[in-house]
């Protein structure tokens, strides 16, 4: 109901009594002129509260480095961390966000830096300050803030700060659900690295992108599962990988979760018409993918999985973390690979990235100027040993920008004519939550991926 709706309802109800309209009437008139924004109401892809805590438990993380800061109303000095870290985030109180796009400005070193919050936002939150690290800030030099219809509470906070392993050459293998999943969560990681991007289905459902050019609906399907299997193939040039390093094998959208609760047996694609079940799979660079023999079953997708680390032999490994990831192809691509890890045996660590937050589909909030942050959870435990944010600079934001324009399941409009075939909402829209000052993941290791293998589906067998 819009607000005008509901001062005409206020206004002509029939048992409104005049001291009640008094009443209200000036109650409103106190919150406009203290500054105060009504939030607008929240839907069913935001079930969080905007004003519960964000509870990530950072000061007890094993690998946490915790240090308490007196936060004044202008900000706070930098503290002599006495370690060798790479990521940095405070901890501290969000007393109101008000107006479209609240957030906290921050300079220091300078280095300036935003960072967006609910719009009615209030209770514990972090803000990612690691490029002030990345820019040598020394003890004592002032790190100050600055309110854009954020506010936040003086007093004690905590500045929790992490090591990392560099990503410089090291041997990653990146995990996508679907064509375009690598490229919003890890583009920057991927480029710096020595780096294969495996991604796990078609991308074959989904919205009716490309029906103008297929009117019938299994061909249209079937067309768009190549074309995104084709982009999950070839958009990581752009980040610098060669064509043996990017792998699709070809299971189909929207069914792991199927794959999953009807194991051991095979699972058809849900709109696809396909004459060859490994249709998808046949599109790969590689020989030995293209011709292993395809059944889209749970036991066939670990198998896979296994392969792959056993080929890759990965130091880090990038994947959804399927707690925080409120896509099903998410959370199960994420519990089949930590299957095949379990039967792997190897030492790895691992990246835990969020495309689909369970707590607000639209984060990472604010405009694509603003540190990415952590998504919104109070959720319990999530079973990993501390943090990485991951810095890309000017040039790496607009590569990633291009390479998300590649992806044509992205474009909100008709390749024939260049009209709009499904408008994008810019609160959902991936040009504006992809291309960040950073990706942030959440560090764990095997026996964190058993952990959260085991909660997930706690009670569901």
């Amino acid at each position: 109901m819009s607000p005008d709706h509901s001062r005409d309802r206020l206004i002509n109800s029939q048992t409104c009594q005049p001291m009640k309209l008094v009443a209200a009437l000036t109650l409103l008139l106190s919150l406009v002129l203290a500054g105060c924004t009504v939030a607008p109401p929240q839907g069913e892809l935001e079930p969080f509260d905007r004003r519960a805590d964000y509870d990530y438990r950072l000061v007890d993380l094993p690998d946490a480095v915790v240090t308490s800061i007196p936060l004044s109303a202008s900000g706070f000095q930098w503290p002599d961390l006495a370690t060798d870290v790479d990521t940095a985030l405070l901890e501290f109180s969000l007393t109101s966000a008000e107006g479209q796009d609240p957030g906290i400005a921050i300079d220091g070193s300078g280095i300036q830096l935003l960072q967006y919050f609910e719009q009615g936002g209030q209770g514990r939150r972090y803000l990612d300050l690691s490029p002030l690290l990345q820019a040598g800030i020394s003890p004592g030099s002032a790190v100050r803030f600055t309110s854009h219809g954020a506010h936040w509470g003086t007093g004690d906070a905590a500045l929790v700060a992490f090591s990392n392993s560099s990503m410089l050459g090291r041997r990653v293998l990146v995990l996508a659900p679907h064509p375009d999943d690598a490229e919003i969560a890890a583009f920057g990681v991927y480029q710096t690295a020595n780096a294969d991007v495996l991604t796990v289905t078609a991308g074959d459902a989904g919205g009716a992108n490309f029906d103008a050019l297929w009117p019938d609906s299994g061909e249209q399907y079937r067309a768009k599962g190549r074309i995104r299997t084709l982009d999950s193939l070839t958009v990581p040039f752009l980040g610098g990988l060669q064509p043996e390093a990017v792998r699709n094998l070809g299971y189909y959208d929207a069914t792991l979760r199927q794959l999953w609760l009807q194991r051991p047996e095979p699972v058809a694609p849900p709109l696809a018409e396909l004459a060859d079940p490994a249709y998808f799979r046949r599109l790969n660079f590689a020989p030995e993918l293209r011709d292993r023999p395809f059944e889209s079953s749970w036991p066939s997708l670990v198998n896979d999985l296994l392969r792959e680390l056993e080929n890759v032999q990965p130091e880090t490994i990038v994947a959804p973390h399927p707690m925080l990831d409120r896509h099903g192809d998410h959370q199960y691509a994420a519990l089949a690979l930590f299957e095949a890890l379990d039967r792997w045996g190897g030492d790895s660590e691992i990246l835990l990235y969020t495309n689909h937050a369970v707590g607000n589909e639209a984060y990472p909030l604010g405009p694509r100027d603003g540190m990415m942050g952590l998504p919104a959870w109070n959720g319990g435990p999530l079973h990993v040993t501390g943090l990485y944010s991951h810095q890309l600079s000017l040039e790496d934001r607009r590569r990633k920008l291009i390479a998300l324009e590649a992806m044509h399941d992205l474009r909100p409009f008709d390749p024939r004519d260049g009209s709009q075939v499904d408008e994008v909402a810019p609160l959902f829209d991936y040009f504006r939550r992809g291309p960040r000052p950073n990706e942030i993941f959440l560090v764990t290791d095997s026996d964190g991926a058993r952990a959260i293998y085991r909660e997930y589906f706690a009670g569901r067998e």
